[in-house]
């Protein structure tokens, strides 16, 4: 079946989407399937023609495989999902793919074990190519007919399991709580965990069931834990923890042999954690296999067919699915040491190759000791060094430690541990030397982006392979520093911390400094060896204009300018300008008066007023 593939885009779901099928099985467990598990050395996946797998489920009757998928084409424009059905070989039926006909945002498949039929959900969520889905459940045949439908309450996932009654049980993060549905969508239970240890469920995030019908819930909440629950007056009631922290996101059970698996995803890494039906882990695997998926936070999910004991893992990344068989013997891995690079006067970085060999490292870590009582007692009086979190590779690794508290120019040796539930390997003898204790090299450099009021020192410091604890700068104004050097003088942290056999550049600003000042500053370094102070230098603040300060500027008439009048009491009063009298116009001679003429006092002849005749 051709079917076109899958372009780059990212599917942005509102949470993350995390799925895991586990079905009902009625044998009684038998002992757990192996000591490990390797990829199938007939068939180790499954391709999907492009399509990205996010649930899977297995009829434990038929050994069909479904697949919930996401169907993207290649204009970039996200079409309606589908299940995928397959037989135990992993080729597509007469009757595959199942579909409701709608936009079927697939995200988790289960089998009905009394039916045969299966339940799909798909989710809602936020793509490029606008809102898709809808928080269904749909029931369909095992021949793709579409039964009824009901609407959980939007979930991170809703990973599924289905007991023998046609229930369904929906971890819903949203409720915190597994949710029991009938088939038609009833609710019938709500299970919170209230009795748990560590208190009540806060995401639980997927489901499955053993034979003996008890059931096992991821809870997701903090780091994380899987906890079992077994059948309690119609309800269910906590039995004990399996898990605790790992960041577990899936778990699958094995109804035949009561093998429990455990996904975890730590960071970006994923990784298989097989329990036997005790509880104790005996592998550690499918590390490094899922890649990075375009559906956000997505990881593997998991199934398990109770007759061959094959696990799927779905990578949605990768548009496959892993198969894994049980195997005799787990592969131990190996470890190569190689010279430590860089080697100082007290530390050391220690380096090696792994290869847990896609199985994860229960042990890792570099043993070393001084030359002499490796001569005298081998590695039994060695201090540690822990490796790095090695999830696992299907290929070797570096990875690298660093040695501290040795001593200068004394002679190590160190070897690396590792194991695996497949093993363990050691390998050394690695000799190196640390180098003899020196000071540092200090160097003061030139000031720049001077400013009014700052400035950024520059200089350079050679730790000379040792561990500088101390480095700054001082600064002080010329002034004080005539009188008492840099005994008051400011500091500033250098921007890195100098390492190394070879200079490193330094810097810091300065801040607060006044106008027009000359300053000195100086570079101190600080390792293991002791102090070194490097010769100053001088640098002068930019002074202040006059169109930064007024009160410098002249008048506008020419001439200094004079400083702004204070007005404390001591100061000294602002000149007072006397005004000139004002001079009074003489007394007018009789006959005369005083009048405004043309805006000027004149004595104006008064007119006479004669009575009439």
């Amino acid at each position: 079946m051709s079917r076109p593939m899958l372009s780059r885009a990212r599917i942005l779901f509102g949470a993350a989407l995390l799925v895991m099928i586990a079905t009902l099985a009625l044998e009684a467990p038998v002992a757990h399937a192996g000591p490990g598990y390797e990829l199938d050395s007939t068939m180790p996946s499954i391709a999907l023609a492009g399509e990205v797998p996010i649930g899977v489920a297995v009829d434990q009757s038929s050994e069909e495989i479904y697949v919930a998928e996401l169907t993207t084409s290649l204009i970039n424009s996200l079409q309606p999902g589908q299940v995928e059905q397959l037989d135990s070989e992993g080729v597509a039926t007469a009757a595959s793919p199942l579909t409701t006909g709608g936009q079927d945002l697939f995200i988790s498949v289960a089998v009905d074990p009394a039916t045969h039929g299966i339940f799909a959900y798909q989710g809602e969520g936020t793509t490029p190519f606008g809102q898709k889905g809808k928080s269904t459940m749909s029931t369909l045949s095992s021949s793709g007919v579409l039964g009824s439908s009901f609407f959980p309450q939007n979930s991170e996932a809703g990973t599924l399991a289905v007991d023998s009654s046609s229930r369904v049980y929906f971890p819903n993060t949203t409720a915190g709580s597994v949710q029991v549905f009938s088939s038609t969508g009833t609710l019938e239970d709500t299970i919170t965990c209230a009795g748990c240890a560590g208190g009540v469920f806060g995401r639980p995030g997927s489901v499955a069931f053993d034979s003996a019908g008890n059931l096992y819930v991821v809870d997701r909440a903090g780091s994380g834990r899987v906890v079992k629950l077994v059948p309690s007056g119609g309800s269910y009631a906590y039995d004990s923890t399996l898990q605790t922290g790992g960041s577990p996101v899936v778990v699958a059970v094995d109804t035949s042999s009561g093998d429990i698996f455990v996904g975890n995803l730590v960071g970006t890494k994923y990784h298989v954690i097989s329990y036997d039906p005790a509880g104790a882990a005996f592998d550690d695997f499918a590390a490094g296999l899922v890649r990075q998926s375009i559906v956000e936070l997505a990881t593997g999910q998991l199934a398990v067919n109770a007759t061959t004991h094959e696990l799927y893992l779905s990578d949605p990344g990768g548009k496959q699915l892993w198969a894994f068989e049980p195997v005799g013997s787990i592969p131990a891995p190996t470890a190569t040491v190689a010279a430590p690079t860089p080697v100082g006067q007290v530390e050391a970085t220690l380096r090696a190759t792994v290869n847990p060999k896609a199985h994860v490292l229960t042990t890792c870590r570099f043993e070393y000791t001084n030359h002499a009582d490796f001569l005298a007692n081998g590695y039994t009086n060695a201090h540690s060094a822990a490796c790095p979190a090695v999830i696992g590779n299907p290929e070797g690794v570096a990875i690298s430690a660093v040695s501290s508290g040795l001593s200068p120019n004394t002679s190590y040796d160190y070897r690396i541990v590792i194991a695996s539930h497949g093993g363990s390997d050691e390998d050394g003898n690695q000799s190196f030397q640390t180098l003899p204790a020196a000071l540092p090299e200090a160097t003061t450099g030139a000031a720049s982006a001077i400013s009014l009021t700052g400035a950024t020192l520059a200089g350079s410091v050679n730790a000379k392979g040792g561990k500088v604890s101390n480095c700054h700068f001082d600064y002080v104004a010329e002034a004080e520093f005539q009188s008492t050097a840099f005994a008051g003088a400011k500091t500033k942290v250098c921007s890195v911390t100098p390492s190394g056999t070879a200079a490193t550049a330094i810097t810091a600003k300065a801040t607060g400094l006044l106008a027009g000042t000359t300053y000195r500053f100086r570079v101190v370094a600080t390792n293991n060896a002791g102090t070194t102070a490097a010769a100053d230098k001088s640098f002068a603040t930019t002074a202040e204009t006059c169109e930064e300060n007024p009160a410098m500027c002249p008048p506008a008439g020419g001439g200094a300018s004079q400083p702004p009048a204070s007005s404390g009491p001591s100061s000294t009063p602002p000149p007072v300008s006397v005004l000139a009298p004002i001079k009074k116009a003489p007394p007018c001679r009789k006959g005369f008066q005083k009048k405004q003429v043309r805006g000027k006092i004149k004595c104006v002849k008064v007119k006479k007023h004669r009575g009439k005749r």
